[in-house]
């Protein structure tokens, strides 16, 4: 009779261990996976030591620990070195392939007169979508500044993750629409170049042929 007792306790246990692990293991969800491929360099001078910082400084910003895991650079080196005859849709498509991605982001940086341009397209392989970022830079110094804001835009529009670099944005557009409000109601009108509405900002279809 005791054994039983003890078999009977031990079941209980046992139930009761399942119980409160199962919900965890239910609802819990493997992180997302991101590939960033070096940012092509349109220049009159050879700027080539940006695409290792950027790419160096999107895997810091980009990675977040148990929801986001971001590619090494090392390891997309070696990725992007065999696909050198690839480019467009296929370069990202191979490149999730490869390095086992759901995301890519794929970007240029355009220099004109000293002033520079950033492009960024993140493509969502599953949903077969994809979402662009801009910002312009007047000088290499501010560049780094801008590639931050691009990171803390896609951390928030892609993966629902507010940093403090968004909050920062946030606030320098809020302060500069008071400015405008203050000076003439109908600059409200016409935003400035890259503040899209929020509803214009959003996932949209990948054509993509491969």
């Amino acid at each position: 009779m005791k054994k039983l007792h003890t078999f009977v306790k031990g079941i209980i246990s046992v139930v009761i261990l399942v119980g409160l692990v199962f919900p965890y293991t239910a609802f819990a969800s493997d992180p997302e996976t991101l590939a960033v491929l070096s940012f092509n360099i349109n220049a009159d001078k050879n700027l080539d030591y940006l695409k290792k910082g950027i790419s160096t400084m999107l895997y810091s910003r980009l990675t977040w620990p148990e929801k986001v895991v971001v590619v090494p650079p090392k390891k997309m080196a070696s990725v992007e070195a065999g696909l050198k005859k690839l480019s467009g849709s296929k370069l990202v498509y191979e490149t999730a392939r490869k390095t086992g991605s759901r995301y890519v982001i794929y970007g240029t940086i355009t220099s004109l007169a000293g002033a520079f341009s950033i492009d960024a397209k993140v493509f969502d392989t599953t949903e077969k979508q994809y979402m662009a970022f801009f910002e312009q830079s007047k000088n290499s110094d501010d560049l780094i500044k801008k590639v931050d804001y691009i990171a803390a835009a896609i951390n928030h529009k892609v993966f629902d993750r507010t940093t403090v670099t968004w909050e920062q944005m946030e606030q320098e557009k809020q302060k500069k629409l008071n400015e405008l409000k203050n000076q003439n109601p109908e600059n409200l009108m016409q935003m400035p170049a890259g503040w899209q509405h929020e509803e214009k900002v959003g996932w949209k279809v990948w054509k993509y042929l491969f």
